[in-house]
């Protein structure tokens, strides 16, 4: 049988929330939030963004400084990825900084020379000779939350509350004249104050099939370096989940979208289930 930890996430909006899903023509609601079936919901993938952005946030703040002209070379193997093979124009400036990993975790490692990147320039999610640091090792976020290829230890749950949408008005105000554009006033849902959603969080602890256990490196081949970040952090698995997972989960402040109008503000509780 599979070994696993359960949590309770409990999440309550600090201020109106706004996870957007897709017009319902019956409706007529042109900006709905996101919901499954009839219930509201924030949906796993959403709070494995808020997530992986937490962790990312967590590992650059702890081991990049300037100081120290970027990574620390003996905490290569903790620096965090961008998990795609194309990133954008900007994602790639913060690799040359020093801040990400030059390459996306991926599995298995194909290690062909010259392949690396595209006749464009663009890397193509092969590994090349020349590629460094550390490209054929997994990064702590990749190792939890799963890479390109391979599975993490992690099931982030989607979270439902038992509430009705509210609905509000959005419009552009023409400079000239200082009154709305015509055509301009759109509707839209949100998710009031207060709401309280809930989910179950899965983690892994020992895989009946590969016995690969959390806190432990996996014996991966095909030429790579697989989970040498362990090596750098020297504690125990129950102490890695409380660092890695439920803690960041705790410190997510921000959720879902129209930020700039004051949206996205929750606090969340994690809590073991029996």
């Amino acid at each position: 049988m599979i070994a696993e930890k359960r949590y309770k996430v409990e999440l309550e909006g600090t201020e109106p929330l706004r996870v957007g899903g897709v017009k319902d023509p019956r409706s007529g609601i042109e900006n709905p939030v996101t919901k499954v079936g009839d219930r509201v919901v924030i949906p796993g993938p959403s709070l494995k963004g808020a997530l992986r952005a937490e962790l990312e946030q967590f590992l650059i703040g702890t081991y990049h400084t300037e100081a120290s002209s970027g990574w620390p070379k003996d905490k290569l193997a903790l620096q965090p990825c961008i998990p795609t093979p194309k990133p954008t124009t900007e994602e790639q400036m913060l690799i040359n900084s020093g801040k990400y990993k030059p390459e996306a975790c991926h599995y298995p490692c194909k290690y062909e020379e010259r392949r690396g990147r595209d006749q464009r320039g663009e890397y193509t999610g092969e590994c090349t000779k020349d590629a460094k640091p550390n490209p054929h090792s997994i990064c702590p976020i990749c190792y939890f939350l799963g890479a390109m290829g391979l599975p993490g230890f992690v099931r982030v749950p989607f979270l439902y509350a038992e509430i009705s949408p509210e609905e509000l008005y959005s419009a552009r105000i023409d400079r000239s004249r200082g009154t709305v554009v015509d055509g301009t006033n759109r509707p839209y849902q949100l998710i009031p104050v207060g709401t309280k959603f809930s989910g179950e969080l899965v983690i892994t602890i020992e895989g009946s099939v590969t016995g690969w256990k959390i806190g432990e490196t996996r014996p991966l081949g095909d030429k790579t370096l697989g989970d040498k970040w362990l090596q750098e952090e020297k504690v125990d698995a129950e102490e890695l989940i409380n660092i890695y997972i439920i803690e960041r989960l705790k410190n997510i402040k921000i959720l879902g979208g129209y930020k700039s109008k004051g949206f996205g503000g929750v606090k969340i509780k994690v809590t073991p289930m029996k």
